[in-house]
């Protein structure tokens, strides 16, 4: 995985535009200000290839980030953002709809949960939706350099039981310390094989 070699390749706001074939891909999916631009730009080393924004809600589109000749990285727009309009939130599902049913190439999906908080009933809707739909799922808990360390294993404990999975599929994951990193791109690697 050569993450020297990463551009963005596509900006999607329509079923027609999805990328559902080809390179194989893994989607990163979030609660809106949950950090995904924050991980994915530590992850590529980058400052501000994935936007970040101070407003909830902003990544509007699905990204597909090119990382060398065979991966794409997949940013998802985050969802429970309720000042969206109905129209935009509708539109945010059919796309996600799409995406997930008919994605030939997705290999993972990295589901980020913030570590301050339990999982949202929206968290555990996503996970429940996308286990028959996905094979592959790490889960990030993220802004973990904001939590003692105590906390840090309680958090990993508590979503491992309310989302009924493995304590090693949770990494916790730091944007500002890097913690986590490698572990994320180990999986990716191992998902992508």
């Amino acid at each position: 995985m050569d993450l020297k070699q990463v551009t963005l390749e596509r900006t999607a706001y329509l079923p027609d535009q999805l990328i559902l074939n080809g390179a194989l891909q893994v989607a990163f999916a979030g609660r809106s200000n949950v950090g995904k631009s924050s991980l994915l730009n530590k992850l590529f080393n980058r400052r501000a290839l994935a936007k970040v924004s101070q407003t909830p809600g902003k990544t509007q589109s699905i990204n597909y980030y090119r990382v060398g000749e065979k991966l794409c990285f997949v940013d998802l727009p985050g969802y429970g953002y309720a000042r969206a309009p109905k129209a935009e939130r509708d539109r945010w599902k059919k796309l996600m709809d799409v995406f997930f049913a008919q994605n030939q190439v997705l290999r993972g999906l990295v589901h980020l949960i913030d570590i301050r908080h339990e999982p949202t009933d929206l968290d555990v809707e996503l996970h429940e939706w996308t286990l028959p739909l996905v094979r592959n799922h790490l889960y990030v808990l993220t802004k973990s350099d904001k939590v003692k360390q105590n906390q840090k294993a309680k958090a990993i404990a508590d979503v491992a039981a309310q989302l009924e999975i493995r304590r090693n599929q949770i990494v916790s994951f730091s944007a500002e310390t890097g913690e986590g990193k490698h572990l994320i791109l180990n999986w990716v690697a191992e998902v992508a094989a």
